[in-house]
């Protein structure tokens, strides 16, 4: 049995993890082993940003001389529904900016990732696993926790299998001591009230740091973060942050930058028809130059004013708004015939 003065002593001599932002090291006694951080926002952009600023960050060496240690990182995603993604050129430039190799820091980070709510549980087990057999592992990633819920056909069970996925990583992390930092979205909340994270009163209860962020404005790289759940410091409180044009919101500039790759692409799909005649089917060259024309051409101005950071991806979105529209279209008018045909046998009896 140890005495609370011999326990906070020991709990002070641990090793800590830095975020990569001193204010918010700050705001939260930076990062301690076998503590569960829960960190939310509302703007996905700006909590990818600080993900890979602590992914980053937490394969540093605690103290000089010591070699890096390892960082297990899950990432969430449904690809159909809503992507969460690792980008790897934003942990390259944190990387630099910090002096360090890019490979050797992607050498001490693992990636395990789940695309449905079928295998989350599955993906789970193998970072709990691979927590209990790597003991360099001193750091737990999980990246949009909720993303399942969000888009599940079913909430209840996408809900029943969070708390699953939440219980088995807080429990091995807490066995091994190592550091569980989790992001999930911000649910919509009334002006003036704090947003609660998406899944409910349980990821709040079950942290033990809350820390919610969000943009000041949408067009700027302030953030405002406020620690809303905390063992030892006040809350709430909070404090303003600038940071950087790393942010990955598209301010004018980024936006203008944007537009200009939107146009340039649809102009050489319409000039060259290079990747058309690549295709074999004949079929396919039809209809590829369809939604050059009918989806692309036409909605130029929809696409490059988007916020979606990814031309490719803006271009799919439109163009799967084109298939919904013809498959509504086809559906009508088949709806329409079999009614005129069932009216024709009816006459006919």
């Amino acid at each position: 049995m140890k005495r609370a003065d011999e326990f906070f002593v020991e709990e002070q001599r641990k090793p800590r993890l830095t975020t990569g932002i001193k204010a918010l090291d700050a705001l939260i006694d930076n990062i301690r082993p076998g503590r569960f951080y829960l960190f939310y926002s509302t703007n996905a952009d700006l909590l990818d940003h600080v993900i890979h600023q602590i992914l980053i960050n937490g394969s540093l060496p605690t103290k000089r001389g010591d070699d890096g240690a390892k960082t297990l990182y899950f990432n969430t995603c449904n690809y159909h529904l809503g992507k969460t993604l690792l980008y790897p050129s934003r942990l390259a430039t944190i990387a630099k900016q910090l002096g360090i190799d890019p490979k050797a820091i992607s050498r001490d980070i693992y990636t395990i990732a789940a695309f449905n709510e079928m295998q989350q549980i599955s993906a789970i087990n193998e970072v709990a696993d691979l927590i209990q057999r790597d003991p360099t592992i001193q750091l737990v990633i999980v990246h949009n926790i909720t993303r399942f819920i969000e888009t599940s056909t079913k909430p209840k069970a996408a809900q029943q299998m969070l708390k699953q996925t939440v219980g088995l990583l807080k429990r091995t992390a807490a066995a091994r001591d190592v550091a569980l930092v989790v992001s999930c979205a911000a649910s919509e909340s009334r002006k003036g009230r704090i947003p609660k994270p998406i899944g409910g009163a349980y990821l709040r209860h079950e942290a033990h740091v809350v820390i919610l962020l969000n943009h000041k404005h949408a067009t700027t790289s302030f953030a405002k973060i406020t620690l809303v759940k905390h063992p030892y410091n006040e809350t709430p409180q909070s404090l303003s942050l600038y940071l950087g044009r790393q942010t990955a919101c598209l301010t004018e500039h980024n936006m203008s930058s944007f537009q200009q790759q939107i146009h340039k692409i649809i102009r050489e799909l319409q000039i060259t028809r290079e990747f058309t005649r690549m295709l074999r089917s004949k079929s396919h060259q039809v209809a590829f130059d369809q939604l050059i024309r009918d989806a692309w051409s036409r909605e130029g101005q929809a696409l490059a004013t988007t916020a979606l950071p990814h031309v490719m991806d803006t271009m799919n979105l439109m163009a799967n708004i084109h298939n919904k529209y013809w498959g509504a279209t086809l559906r009508q008018r088949i709806d329409t015939l079999e009614h005129m045909i069932k009216e024709q046998n009816n006459n006919a009896l």
